[in-house]
C-alpha cells in the first residue's frame, strides 16, 4: 500500500530540508539588512577607498583647541595662514591634493578666527609666494648655532604654513602629508595630513621650538627618516650632529638621539674629546634628554654600554667559547611573525611607567629586540623602577611570561623580565634630566611608527611629554587606504583561527550526518 504523502519519509525529510534552507536564507538576509542599517546609522565603517576622502577627526580638533587655548592663556591670539599654491578648481582634479585641501578647510571652519586658508595661482603670479622661498638650516656650525638661510623650491603642489605675527613660515611638499610603503612614491599607503597639518599649525604659533640632534658619527643610518618626521611632528626642530667633531651640544638642544649605532663613542685618555663626558655635562641641565635605539644585530659597544649602565641598564649577553652574544627575545605566543621575534612588549602599568603610559593601550612592537636588565647598584622599588642615588630607572616594557632569550642559535634563558624599553630620570638643580633606551632598532622604523594599529609613535610621544615637551600629537594617527592584510593578529592567534574555521564546518557537518544516520537506522 502506498504511504500517505506527508508520511513518506523521503518527502518529509526533503520538505524539512527545504524549510530549513529557506529559514536560514531569510535569517541571513534579515541580519544583513539590520547590520547594514545600523552601520549606516552609527557609522560602523571606515572609508578605505583608494581615492576616498577622510573626514577630520575630533582628536585633531581637540589637539588644536588645546594649542590655541594655551596661546590665549598667554595673552596671544596668532592667526595662521595655510597657503595652497594652486587654485581649488585645479586641485580638485588631483585626489591627494584635494584631500589635503578639504582637511585645511575643515580646520578653518572649526577655528575661523585662528585659521585662514588661501589659494594662489603661482604659475600666473609666481611672485605671490616668492618671499617664502627660504628656510633656516639649523645644522650647527663652528661660527654659531643659529643656522643659515637657504633657498627652497616652491611648486604648485606645495603647501605653506605662515604666521606673519611671528615672522614664521614653512614650506611642505605634498608627499609629506602621505605615507608610502618603502618610501616609494608609487606605493601610497595612508594619509597623514591630519597630524602633519596640525603639527605645522602648532609650529607656526610656537616658533621658538627646542632642537633635537641626531648623532651621525657612529655609523647611524636613518634609512627611512620616520623618526625624523615623528620628532618634527612632536614639536622639535631636527638636525644632525657629529658629536666628536663639533665637541659640544648646542645650547638650544633638549633632545639627543642615537639610532642604531655600529661604532662606539669616544671615551679614552688619548683623545681630547670624550663624548660620554659631553653627554654627562649636557644632562646636568633640567629638561635635557638622551635616547639610544639599538637591537640584537648591534655590535659590542663598550663605551655606549658603560654610559647606559651608569643610567641604570645593562645589556644581557651569553658567553660561549670566549665569545659574547647578545640576547634575542622570542615569544611565539605574542609574535606577529612565524619566527617569534616580532613581539608585543608587556607594558608596566605601575609607578612612573603607569603614569607615562596612562591612556595608551595599543601594542608597542619590538622586532629583533635584545634584552636589558637593571644595572648593578640599582635597587628595585617594587613598581617597575630601580633607584641608585639621584637616578631612577623605570622599565616601560618587558618580555612576556612566555618569552625566551636566544643567543648563538640556542635558547639560553627566560626573558619574561627582560627590559625592552626604559627611561631613567635624574634629579638635577631645577628639575630632571632623562635617558631612555629601546632594545629594538626596528621600533622606530617606518613599519611601526607609521602604523595605524600599533602604539609605537604614541608611546614615544608620551615619553617626550613626560620629559617636558608639551602637546605632542598623541592619538593623531595615519589613516590607511585600502588594505588586504590583517596586522593585529599574532601568529598563534592566526593558527587558532585557521584551525577553528577549518575544523568547525567539518565537525558540524559530520555531527549532523551522524544524527541523521542514527535516526534513519531507528526508523
Amino acid at each position: 500500500m502506498k504511504k500517505p504523502f506527508l508520511r513518506n519519509r523521503k518527502i518529509r525529510y526533503g520538505s524539512i530540508t527545504v524549510v530549513l534552507t529557506v529559514l536560514i536564507l531569510a535569517v541571513t538576509v534579515l541580519v544583513n539588512a539590520v547590520v547594514s542599517s545600523l552601520a549606516n546609522r552609527f557609522s560602523w565603517y571606515s572609508d578605505m577607498n583608494k581615492i576616498g576622502l577622510f573626514e577630520t577627526t575630533e582628536d585633531c580638533y581637540t589637539y588644536l583647541d588645546t594649542v590655541f587655548s594655551e596661546a590665549k592663556e598667554e595673552g596671544r591670539a596668532p592667526v595662521v595662514e595655510i597657503i595652497f599654491c594652486d587654485l581649488a578648481v585645479n586641485m580638485e582634479e588631483e585626489p591627494t591634493q584635494w584631500q589635503l585641501y578639504q582637511t585645511a578647510l575643515s580646520i578653518q571652519e572649526r577655528f575661523p578666527t585662528q585659521i585662514r586658508v588661501t589659494c594662489y595661482d603661482i604659475l600666473s603670479n609666481p611672485t605671490s609666494v616668492r618671499k617664502y622661498a627660504t628656510m633656516t638650516d639649523y645644522q650647527p656650525t663652528d661660527e654659531g648655532e643659529s643656522g643659515k638661510e637657504i633657498q627652497i623650491p616652491i611648486y604648485t603642489t606645495s603647501l605653506i604654513v605662515v604666521c606673519e605675527e611671528y615672522g614664521y613660515h614653512e614650506v611642505y611638499s605634498l608627499a609629506e602629508f602621505f605615507s608610502f610603503k618603502g618610501n616609494q612614491a608609487e606605493n601610497l599607503w595612508g594619509y597623514n595630513g591630519e597630524r602633519k597639518l596640525a603639527a605645522g599649525i602648532r609650529h607656526a604659533i610656537t616658533p621658538d621650538r627646542p632642537l633635537a640632534c641626531l648623532t651621525n658619527n657612529h655609523g647611524e643610518v636613518y634609512y627611512d627618516f620616520e623618526i625624523v618626521n615623528l620628532l618634527e611632528d612632536a614639536g622639535y626642530r631636527v638636525t644632525y650632529l657629529d658629536l666628536y667633531k663639533y665637541g659640544k651640544i648646542p645650547e638650544d638642544c633638549s633632545l639627543v638621539v642615537t639610532y642604531n649605532p655600529t661604532s662606539d663613542m669616544v671615551n679614552d685618555a688619548q683623545s681630547t674629546v670624550s663624548e660620554t663626558q659631553i653627554l654627562e655635562g649636557y644632562l646636568q641641565k633640567p629638561g635635557n634628554s638622551y635616547w639610544l635605539f639599538l637591537g640584537n644585530a648591534s655590535p659590542l659597544l663598550p663605551n655606549f654600554e658603560s654610559f647606559m649602565a651608569e643610567w641604570g641598564v645593562d645589556f644581557s649577553y651569553h658567553t660561549s667559547n670566549g665569545n659574547s652574544y647578545r640576547y634575542m627575545v622570542q615569544d611565539p605566543s605574542k609574535s606577529l611573525t612565524s619566527d617569534g621575534y616580532t613581539i608585543y612588549g608587556e607594558s608596566t602599568r605601575s609607578g612612573k611607567s603607569g603614569e607615562l603610559l596612562d591612556g595608551l593601550y595599543q601594542h608597542a612592537i619590538f622586532k629583533n629586540a635584545t634584552a636589558m636588565k637593571p644595572a648593578d647598584g640599582y635597587l628595585s622599588q617594587g613598581n617597575g623602577s630601580y633607584q641608585k642615588g639621584t637616578r631612577t630607572m623605570t622599565s616601560l616594557y618587558t618580555g612576556g611570561k612566555n618569552a625566551t632569550a636566544w643567543a648563538n642559535g640556542k635558547a639560553v634563558a627566560d626573558a619574561d623580565n627582560a627590559i625592552l624599553m626604559s627611561l631613567t630620570e635624574q634629579t638635577v638643580a631645577g628639575g630632571s634630566a632623562y635617558v631612555g633606551c629601546v632594545a629594538s632598532a626596528e621600533f622606530a622604523t617606518e613599519t611601526y611608527l607609521q602604523s595605524a594599529v600599533y602604539g609605537n609613535s604614541d608611546v614615544f610621544c608620551a615619553a617626550m611629554e613626560y620629559q617636558g615637551m608639551e602637546n605632542t600629537p598623541i592619538g593623531l594617527r595615519i589613516k590607511p587606504y585600502e588594505q588586504t592584510e590583517i596586522s593585529t593578529l599574532t601568529t598563534r592567534n592566526m593558527l587558532i583561527w585557521t584551525l577553528t574555521l577549518t575544523l568547525l564546518p567539518a565537525v558540524a557537518v559530520t555531527t549532523v550526518a551522524i544524527i541523521v544516520f542514527a535516526k534513519r537506522r531507528r526508523a
